[in-house]
């Protein structure tokens, strides 16, 4: 534990508020594209690595490309399970839950079976395998969650998304702070946990209710998977290619995915007005 305080003092601030206050810029834009042009495209903005990629960028900056490769393999594992998380949220929060309810379900789902990947040394096979299944299946489950309206944010104020971008921004600095001092494995599970998801939770469930939520969350499992494609292949090629070349393509692989999406949407809404 004495270590553990040693090296927390040592830490580099500027970096660690970096990444705060870009969880924070990022939580208040989607919050703002989910409340005036729907879940679809807030979906699209939440399922780009804005937490992950700066959490790999630091590691590439502070470990060798082997590190990146293992944590990236465990990563690769536990965003398979993240589409648990969202559709047992969504279950809860269209039946008329509570935002603490909601997100606890999702969320004690998510920990107990990042707990089970923890006790297990994957390969990439493996974790493939076990991820593809899950989002082939949410994505047929997806569907039943987007179509919800979003409500008017009422009578909210601004004082009340600053103050809950505050707090979760907070428990991202402290996940940051202490993810340098864990085994490679949870390094790689961390690096990949909902941070961003549960963020928007907290900040939309209140905002434009629960079902509103759980849509633009059922929406961003289409967006996940390319996150999903994206951090197998920095675990393929980090070693080989080196951290530059891996993570760039690793993030052209995430845009050019949504991209893909909105384009497929906006194409299936304008055969639907043209056959009109």
């Amino acid at each position: 534990m004495t270590e553990v305080l040693a090296a927390l003092a040592d830490l580099p601030i500027a970096q660690l508020a970096v990444r705060m206050v870009s969880v924070a810029v990022f939580i208040v834009l989607v919050s703002l594209i989910s409340e005036r042009v729907g879940p679809f495209f807030g979906a699209m903005v939440a399922s780009l690595p804005v937490y992950t990629g700066p959490v790999y960028l630091f590691l590439a900056l502070d470990h060798p490309p082997e590190f990146l490769a293992r944590a990236a393999v465990a990563s690769v594992a536990a965003l398979g399970v993240t589409p648990v998380y969202l559709l047992i949220y969504g279950l809860f929060a269209r039946a008329g839950h509570s935002m603490l309810l909601s997100l606890s379900a999702g969320l004690a789902a998510w920990i107990v079976c990042a707990v089970l990947i923890q006790f297990h040394d994957w390969s990439l096979v493996e974790a493939l395998l076990f991820g593809v299944p899950i989002f082939a299946v949410a994505t047929l489950l997806a569907p039943r969650f987007t179509d919800a309206i979003p409500q008017k944010a009422g009578e909210r104020r601004w004082s009340d998304l600053v103050v809950r971008v505050l707090l979760v921004t907070i428990v991202v600095g402290i996940v940051n702070a202490l993810s340098p001092f864990l085994p490679t494995q949870l390094t790689g599970i961390l690096s990949i946990m909902p941070t961003i998801t549960t963020s928007l939770i907290v900040v939309l469930h209140g905002r434009i209710g629960g079902p509103a939520t759980a849509a633009l969350l059922a929406h961003s499992i289409g967006g996940l998977i390319g996150m999903f494609s994206a951090v197998a292949l920095v675990a393929a090629t980090v070693a080989v290619w080196g951290p530059a070349l891996s993570l760039s393509l690793a993030l052209a692989v995430c845009v050019a995915w949504n991209l893909m999406l909105i384009a497929a949407k906006q194409g299936r809404a304008l055969f639907k007005r043209r056959s009109r």
